[in-house]
């Protein structure tokens, strides 16, 4: 099963990058593929959002549900409802020097047919993108002034 990571240093401390992370909604204008990010309930410790993508051409939709752990500051999320057959994985953010080490994994499984094997790199490579530009949409969100 695929499996993206993505690991960025930001200057700010942990509590603050979490706080930051929590807000998905503010996520939103950094995701370049997903043309819907709403979320649906938020009860502080869980969440859930819905979301729209598109991946060459093709509309995909899934609701994450989101457990938050603030002691810990980490996340786990994972989607039940939508095209994922799997969609699991999880936010740290580790204190490192005067500022946070946040990373992100998403493991997933996407079998529809238009993305055939053939295509499976490629989803592969738009997945990486995706975490990538949200950590530095994090990280963005973080530093502005």
């Amino acid at each position: 099963m695929p499996e993206v990571i993505s690991e960025l240093y930001i200057p700010k401390p942990p509590k603050e990058v979490y706080a930051a992370a929590r807000d998905l909604a503010g996520l939103k204008p950094y995701l370049k593929d997903v043309e819907t990010l709403e979320v649906l309930e938020d009860h502080g410790s869980t969440s859930r959002t819905r979301f729209v993508a598109v991946a060459m051409g093709k509309k995909v939709h899934w609701i994450e549900e989101e457990r938050w752990f603030d002691a810990e500051l980490r996340n786990e999320f994972d989607s039940k409802e939508g095209d994922f057959d799997v969609y699991r994985g999880s936010w740290t953010f580790l204190p490192e020097g005067e500022g946070t080490r946040a990373v992100l994994k998403l493991e997933y499984e996407l079998n529809i047919p238009i993305f055939g094997g053939l295509l499976q790199k490629l989803v592969k490579k738009l997945m990486q993108e995706n975490v990538d530009d949200l950590l530095r949409g994090l990280k963005e969100r973080c530093t502005a002034a």
